[in-house]
């Protein structure tokens, strides 16, 4: 039997071969793509979470200790820069009932905005926020501002290409306090 040499068909099964590779790669560069900002929302909604739970938790320990409110303002160092002389919680194996107000508010701020006494577990909420930044200032006669800041994985920038800032991806939750 001869071969017909001529025939136009011979390799088009190969060239259809590949196109299907490239529009399937194509297709599943984009799946990926798509996956990944999904993990990325899943976990700046979970920073979110984390960050609403520390401003409550630092404004409710503010709102106990109503006395000594003045005392919670954050130095301009930061919380974590101030050495803890007492450690005031009895989860911590101190005893929580000599503290004074001043003393409760400084074991507070370095409780929520620095992680804690315990460096050794890795669960406290702050430790889990990219730049997480806790102040406290007194925004007026009868109010303290609380200011809970943190870095996003996504922003928009990454999103929409546009050029890039120090203050790209942060994001920010401030309330006020009864002093």
């Amino acid at each position: 039997m001869k071969e017909n040499i001529n025939n136009p068909a011979k390799g088009f099964t190969l060239i259809e071969v590949l196109v299907t590779m490239v529009i399937t790669s194509i297709g599943l560069m984009g799946l990926i793509s798509l996956q990944m900002q999904a993990l990325q929302g899943a976990n700046d909604a979970s920073n979110r979470a984390q960050a609403i739970w520390l401003f409550n938790d630092i404004t409710n320990r503010i709102k106990a200790n109503q006395e000594f409110a003045d005392s919670y303002v954050t130095p301009a160092s930061g919380p974590c820069a101030t050495a803890v002389t007492k450690v005031c919680s009895d989860q911590h194996g101190s005893d929580a009932a000599t503290c004074s107000g001043a003393e409760l508010a400084t074991w507070d701020l370095f409780d929520v905005a620095c992680g804690g006494g315990d460096r050794s577990i890795a669960s406290h909420a702050v430790q889990h926020l990219p730049g997480a930044n806790l102040t406290v200032s007194i925004a007026n006669d009868k109010n303290l501002l609380v200011e809970l800041t943190w870095k996003a994985r996504t922003d928009e920038e990454s999103i929409t290409g546009a050029a890039r800032t120090a203050n790209s991806g942060e994001l920010e939750i401030t309330g006020q306090v009864p002093r």
